[in-house]
Formats: structure tokens, sequence, C-alpha cells
């Protein structure tokens, strides 16, 4: 099934052999002669289906899927039956005990490792932490609350500071039975924030595998220390996101910075302001482009250097070879950190992104709505939308684009960028007059914008099979602006 679902995600193209062997076994126990049974097998399989000529070998090379690929929506069948996968947890909102009540950033915090954590496991489906918010796990029963997010375990607790001394009560429950599968009180001090993440992770993972009797999963330890004050910085930060402008991009920034010179050694901090960073140079809010993109280089660089198999570093480092117009690194880092972490909404989104910007691969369109359809509460959820209809541009598709263009202004409407993709999208279409429109709008919010974003979408471009059509579409556009 795992090789199955590999070759259906890149139907009528090759899989090398190496690739599909680090695809299907994450814990590197594949080699030629598992793949090679694999295939036989998956063959026979389809074979039941009068499909098994769909299923090709590619001498000296690897296999190939020759079948249309139909992605069926679900949802209501789901509502219709509780069916979870066996392997599928979400981590609830913990309850804080503390007399002061005001440590969100750690409650929160907590819940959002945990979730991260576990996902880095071989098989587990865990629930995004955004939806979980979205239906307010206080307001619901457990099992309903597990019907929703159609996940078969849930973990639970609660937690209590004072001063440096932390109390964390974890619980794992079986949802649909109600019984407790395992439990345990850490009794510790605040440095120890990370230690008892850990071992709560590694602890689920045991108990799970042993409910359904399968080997233990394993899951890789952070072994860094914990920085209080650089933690609720990250977790403000991201909180952030949900209103994204140049005046929340400002303070994402400064936030981030505080958090690295507290935790300067922190790979995970150096490539969360990275990303950021990154971001700042695309949206020409960064004072000195070149400066920026070289400590952003720097500070990625550095992050991968000692975290080269941390899912979210790759992730990270994917994200900036995005922003920079490296798609080939991009690709190339986001498929890693989603091999270690399928999960992963954010980096499945924009992998779709570079897919359909360097192969002009409409299959990239499916990834950005699948990552849209599995965490519609992300906090990055708004600016997928403007990845989406950014995929529909470089692919000639102005009339898709126009529409998810228009969806990306009502989830960011301070941001000048889906303005001004719908202008592109009306200037690809003929409509000079509805761009014009659009600039107006866009230069409203951000005076003098547009040729600055014509200069940066051109260097897209460049790495897309589609440049020279866009390149007519976007010079229509610069005779509307302020400058012009």
């Amino acid at each position: 099934m795992a090789a199955l679902v590999a070759l259906a995600e890149r139907p009528g193209q090759t899989w090398k052999r190496g690739n599909l062997i680090n695809r299907i076994w994450a814990d590197g126990a594949g080699g030629d002669e598992s793949l090679t049974r694999s295939i036989y097998n998956l063959r026979k399989a389809l074979a039941q289906f009068d499909m098994g000529k769909a299923l090709v070998t590619v001498p000296r090379l690897g296999y190939r899927l020759n079948a249309e690929i139909k992605h069926v929506d679900s949802a209501s069948q789901l509502s219709a039956q509780y069916a979870p996968a066996p392997f599928s947890i979400a981590v609830l909102p913990f309850s804080d005990q503390s007399k002061s009540h005001d440590n969100i950033s750690l409650t929160q915090g907590l819940v959002s490792d945990l979730s991260a954590l576990l996902s880095r496991i071989p098989r587990f489906k865990v629930a995004p932490i955004s939806s979980i918010l979205h239906h307010d796990a206080d307001q619901n029963s457990l099992t309903e609350l597990g019907r929703k997010l159609n996940v078969r375990f849930a973990v639970k607790g609660s937690f209590a500071r004072q001063d440096d001394d932390i109390r964390i009560r974890i619980e794992l429950l079986e949802i649909q039975s109600g019984a407790l599968i395992w439990a345990r009180r850490y009794d510790t001090k605040l440095d120890r924030f990370y230690d008892v993440q850990d071992d709560a992770v590694l602890s689920i993972a045991t108990a799970v595998s042993t409910e359904i009797r399968t080997p233990r999963a394993e899951t890789m330890l952070r072994n860094k220390s914990f920085n209080l004050s650089a933690y609720e910085r990250v977790q403000e930060a991201e909180a952030l996101r949900l209103n994204y402008s140049r005046e929340t991009a400002q303070t994402i920034t400064a936030k981030l910075e505080e958090a690295l010179s507290l935790e300067p050694a922190d790979p995970a901090v150096a490539a969360a302001l990275a990303i950021q960073l990154s971001q700042n140079v695309v949206s020409r809010w960064a004072a000195d482009p070149a400066a920026t993109i070289t400590k952003a280089d720097a500070l990625i660089a550095t992050a991968v250097s000692k975290a080269p198999h941390d899912p979210d570093v790759l992730t990270a480092a994917g994200v900036v070879a995005t922003m920079f117009h490296r798609p080939g690194d991009a690709i190339d880092y986001l498929e890693r950190s989603i091999f270690l972490n399928p999960n992963d909404a954010h980096a499945i989104a924009v992998l779709g992104w570079q897919r359909c910007l360097r192969d002009a691969d409409e299959d990239g369109i499916t990834l950005i709505e699948t990552a849209e359809a599995r965490a519609p509460h992300h906090p990055r959820f708004a600016l997928w939308a403007t990845y989406r209809a950014t995929a529909h541009l470089f692919m000639l598709n102005y009339n898709a684009g126009l529409e998810v263009a228009k969806e990306a202004v009502l989830r960011t409407p301070n941001y000048y960028q889906p303005l001004l993709h719908c202008a592109w999208a009306a200037a690809g279409l003929g409509d000079l007059q509805q761009a014009s429109e659009y600039v107006r709008k866009a230069e409203s919010i951000e005076t003098g914008i547009l040729p600055k974003y014509v200069d940066e979408m051109r260097k897209w471009l460049q790495n897309s099979k589609n440049k020279d059509a866009n390149h007519q579409a976007l010079a229509e556009l610069l005779s509307f602006g302020s400058g012009s």
C-alpha cells in the first residue's frame, strides 16, 4: 500500500528505485529485495482489477504508475460513520491549574509540541492543533470531538506552575471506549520542559503500538535546553500569522530576533527567523534585501547543519529556497521533510506550489488543496490560497487564478499580493479595466508596490515553462501603477 500511495502521487512519472525505497521504509529497513517483493505483490493485487499493466517497470531505473488518479472527498462518509485510522490521535488543550493562570504560551506550546513530535512517528496520523481549537475541546464530549476529528486516541492533561516548579499530568485515552491506556505525572523544573515532552511522546507511541499490537514506533529526541522567554516569543510570533500584513510581519521578525538572541544555539528558532526574513524579501518589506538574503541563508545553513534530520528545519529550508527562487532545492528539502513528517500541511502546500512553478504539474494544485483540507485552521492557511493562485497563474490558468486570488483577498484583506494576483489574472484574460481596479486597491494598501511586485514575479517566472506568456501579462500591468 505504501508503494501504491507513493506511485499514485506522481502518475505517469518514474520513481527511481532508491527514492522509492527511502519513501516506503522510513526506518531504513527496506532494500532492493524488499522493493522488488512489494512491487510484485502490488502488481498481483492490481491484476485482480485488470490493472496489472498500469504498473510499469522502467529498466535500470525504477517504476511508474500509468493511471488516472482521482481524489475523492470522503468527508460525508466520515460524518456518517466513525472509522478512524488505527494510529490516529489528537492532542487536546491542557488545562492550566496554576494559581496565576498566565501560562498560555506554555500550555498551548505543550499541545503544539506534542502534536509535532507525534507527527514525526511513522504511521501516526495526528489531528492539526488548529482544528482541535476550532472545534473547542471544552464544549464537545470526548466521543463527539473524536468523531469530528476522526481520530482513535486522545491525549489530554493539565499543567501547573509555581515559579520554576512545574507539574504536568498527561493521559492517553481510547476514544470510543473511554478506556485509559496510559497516564503519568511529571513533577520537575521548568528547564526540563522538553524532557517531559520527549518522555511523554515515547511513552504514548509505545502505548498506542502496544494497544494495536505492533512493534513500538521510534521518534527523535531533541536533546536541547529550554528557554522560557525564547519559547514564548516563538509561540507569539506564530499566532500573529493569522492576520498577515506588513505590520505583523515586522512584529514577527522582532519577536524571532529576540528569541534567537536568547537561544542562539536553537536550530528551530534560527529556521523560523530565516523563513520570516525570506518572506520579508519577497513581500518587499526588507530595508536591505541583499543583506537580508545573506542573513536568512546563513541562518538556515546553520539550522540544517545542526539538525539535518529535523523535519521542521527541513521544511524551513524548503520555504527559504522557495522564497529565493531555487525550486530544485525547495522540492528536495520539502520532499525530505514530508518523508519524515507526512502530517506537515505547510510543507505539503509549499511543495505543491513549487511543482506547479518548476514543472507546470497540475498535481501541485491538488497538494495545496490537500493541505487546506487537512488543516483549515492552520496559522498559514490564509497564505495557502495565495500560493494556489500563484500556481494557477504560473500555469496560465487565468480564470482559475482569478477566482482563487479573490479567495486569497478574503483570507488576507490587508495583504497587497492577492490583489495584484487578481490584476495579473485579469490582464492575462485581457480585461485591463478590471486589472487597473485591482492595482488601485493594492496600492491603497502599499503605495508604489506594483513595479516591485512585477519585478519579484519575473524572478519567479525565470524557473517557469510559461515565463514568456506571463511576462506579457505582467508587462500590461505596469501602466497602471502610481509610479508610472
